[in-house]
């Protein structure tokens, strides 16, 4: 029985067909550069399809309206064409992407007014056009050229073929732009790393720490010792005095610096969830726990973990805690397997640890771990010769991320400054010296009304709504003086919210409970 002469020419025919298609995936698979891809692919599209002008475009992402020639091979005129950039309209590559299919030209010679390509092809002796869209996930990406000469046949079984191979180049050039795009975030993550790393540079010397005063050089001197030695170090002091600040400066001038520096604040988590958050947890642990999660001691290994009000832990925390500080070692909630911590322990508090641990509401054992190196932090009214530096600092700096000139501070207020006892500490000097800021528009700082030394507590309004109403008049003229300087901004370093120290969103909250219009006062700024 004979073989029909046609069945092996068919039979040859798939198989060059799928061979191309295969050196096609290898290709595609073979790198993320796009060059390579689109060098190896034109090739093999030369090959198979003999003389053909190969070319792929690529839409432009800021112009809409283009579409750019990122390769060509052309046996007649090499690479020409290169970076051209041809418009939507008006053209074959355009229409493919507009209709979303395949679109040939077969008499480019008559298209000379319907066609941009014609005008550059039809003098080479192309007289056929195929545009083939290239499209991931319903996206158009550009499309693959093919022109080719007369009576090339572009219209038969090797357009098929030709739209196979855009479908694994689509595939190809999403990938090389995905690539391309992490490479660019992870450039600007780099920048505004670099960026960040200069501001915590810039603001390293810490406003609580201009140490003018001979109690604050020692309190210096002392972080300079220790901070090099590894060794656990207790903070004590008044709120407000800058616990966490000193703490963040002797993590910058241990050997651990450049590992993590990882804040808790252990009155501020709930009971419940306290040892799930320092030592981690296992899946199933508790209603809730769907998966592994690592605590604050594993996230902050080879830096270090400061423990803020650590007066507030309960006995039973107290327990873990020893054996963490002691063990270096912890055990996730769930787990019984012991896991190797290397973190180096900064406690802080304000309570009266000693008093704690003869009423036994604080651990000895515990104390005696955390109090190896004490620290501790004067308040205000005890180094009053650093008022003065810090509240040029502080206006300093106000000025500067606001982009004003620094207001003067006239003899008789800074002497008010320096007579009030600051019950605060810093963070209500801060507070204060924001304020003014805010308030003053002229060449002198306009500082606010500070209670009279020794006076007593101002009394409370007889008629209550009249107090809220004051007091609500008084938060509406801060916000708006906030927005004012600002220039209506919320967001960001120089927004309103980074200068009255709350979170946007709290901001946000608080214009509208106070009824502030940001476009009210965008208005009357221009």
């Amino acid at each position: 029985m004979g073989i029909h002469p046609h069945v092996g020419e068919v039979d040859r025919e798939l198989t060059v067909r799928e061979g191309m298609t295969d050196e096609v995936i290898d290709t595609v698979l073979s790198t993320v550069d796009m060059q390579q891809v689109l060098e190896r692919t034109g090739g093999i599209l030369r090959r198979h399809f003999g003389e053909t002008r190969v070319s792929i475009h690529r839409l432009v992402d800021p112009e809409p309206d283009l579409i750019e020639i990122v390769y060509v091979y052309d046996p007649k005129v090499p690479q020409e064409g290169v970076g051209r950039r041809v418009p939507i309209a008006g053209s074959v590559c355009g229409e493919a992407v507009t209709k979303r299919q395949t679109v040939v030209a077969v008499d480019l010679g008559g298209s000379l007014e319907r066609y941009h390509e014609a005008r550059f092809l039809a003098p080479l002796g192309y007289q056929a056009l195929a545009a083939i869209p290239l499209i991931v996930e319903d996206v158009v990406l550009g499309t693959l050229d093919l022109a080719q000469g007369p009576d090339s046949g572009l219209l038969g079984s090797r357009l098929a073929d030709a739209e196979q191979v855009a479908r694994l180049l689509a595939i190809a050039l999403n990938n090389s732009l995905m690539v391309d795009e992490v490479r660019r975030l992870n450039r600007l993550l780099d920048r505004e790393n670099t960026t960040l790393k200069r501001e915590i540079h810039r603001t390293r010397k810490d406003q609580r720490y201009i140490a003018s005063s001979p109690i604050m050089r020692e309190v210096m001197r002392n972080v300079e010792l220790v901070a090099p030695e590894d060794m656990t170090v207790l903070i004590r002091g008044e709120t407000g005095t800058g616990k966490e600040g000193l703490a963040r400066a002797l993590h910058e001038r241990s050997l651990r610096r450049a590992r993590p520096f990882v804040v808790v604040n252990l009155a501020a988590i709930p009971e419940s969830l306290i040892e799930s958050e320092l030592f981690g947890h296992e899946r199933g642990a508790f209603t809730g726990a769907t998966g592994r999660r690592e605590g604050f001691f594993e996230t902050a290994a080879g830096g270090t973990l400061f423990l803020d009000e650590v007066g507030d832990a309960s006995l039973p925390l107290q327990v873990r805690l020893m054996r963490a500080l002691q063990e270096h070692e912890i055990t996730r909630v769930g787990s019984s397997v012991a896991i190797p911590v290397d973190v180096r322990v900064v406690a802080a508090t304000n309570r009266p640890l000693e008093d704690m641990v003869r009423h036994g509401t604080f651990r000895s054992d515990l104390y005696y771990r955390l109090n190896i190196f004490p620290i501790t932090l004067p308040p205000l009214r005890e180094r009053r010769e650093d008022i003065r530096p810090l509240v040029e600092y502080l206006v300093a700096r106000y000025a500067t991320d606001l982009h004003r000139r620094p207001p003067a501070i006239a003899p008789a207020d800074m002497a008010r400054l320096e007579a009030y006892d600051w019950p605060g500490n810093v963070r209500e000097l801060e507070s204060a010296v924001m304020r003014a800021f805010i308030l003053s528009r002229g060449p002198w700082l306009e500082l606010p009304a500070l209670p009279r030394v020794g006076a007593p507590p101002p009394a409370t309004a007889r008629d209550p709504a009249a107090g809220l109403a004051r007091f609500d008049d008084a938060v509406r003229a801060l916000l708006t003086r906030a927005l004012e300087a600002t220039g209506g901004r919320i967001y960001g370093p120089r927004g309103a919210a980074a200068l009255l120290g709350l979170k946007p969103s709290t901001l946000q909250g608080k214009l509208r409970r106070f009824k502030v219009e940001v476009s009210a006062v965008r208005s009357r700024g221009r």
